[in-house]
């Protein structure tokens, strides 16, 4: 419940402005119950952000269920490019700066579990490239996402799905082998 109300007014209020005596009142608990089990506010966002990671890996995990490694990849900026411009707590939490003022480690903590997963994601799906260079390349991609977040393309229409099945089909998916 805790964590359901801190994602809320993470959500709502934006990182820097989020209350924790709100988080409190919302999850129906006291405010020391809630600083018995997070010692801080920085504690309490990387709380959330693991949430948040889990269940956004489920989503891209759904997202390329089934698909050849190439494929997987298109699908999963697509996915990763949707999820990151509709949801306004997982832009936020990588690309905010108010979140890097608070922690750096939660976008630090995002990339390198993304990392991880994604690879894992792809030699399921048959990529046979060597481990640290599968590693290094989900990499590279999940840095092209965060930085098109933060600097966004001066052409918005990139963003539409079409676009970015197109681009990274042509440039970004022949890395996976």
């Amino acid at each position: 419940m805790i964590l359901a109300a801190a994602e809320a007014e993470f959500t709502e209020a934006g990182v820097r402005k989020a209350n924790v005596d709100t988080v409190a009142a919302r999850a129906g608990v006291s405010r020391s119950t809630l600083y018995r089990r997070f010692a801080n506010k920085e504690e309490l966002l990387i709380a959330v952000a693991q949430r948040v990671y889990e269940r956004v890996m489920r989503e891209l995990d759904t997202a390329v269920a089934g698909l050849s490694p190439q494929d997987a990849v298109v699908e999963a900026f697509v996915a990763g490019a949707t999820l990151i411009e509709q949801d306004n707590l997982v832009r936020r939490l990588l690309v905010d700066g108010d979140v890097k003022m608070l922690t750096a480690q939660a976008p630090a903590m995002f990339i390198e579990l993304a990392v991880q997963r994604v690879a894992s994601t792809l030699r399921r799906a048959g990529a046979q490239m060597p481990d640290a260079d599968l590693h290094d390349v989900v990499e590279i991609h999940v840095r092209l996402v965060m930085s098109f977040m933060e600097v966004p393309p001066s052409d918005a229409g990139r963003w539409a799905p079409d676009r970015v099945r197109a681009t990274v089909g042509k440039f970004i998916a022949p890395m996976v082998w």
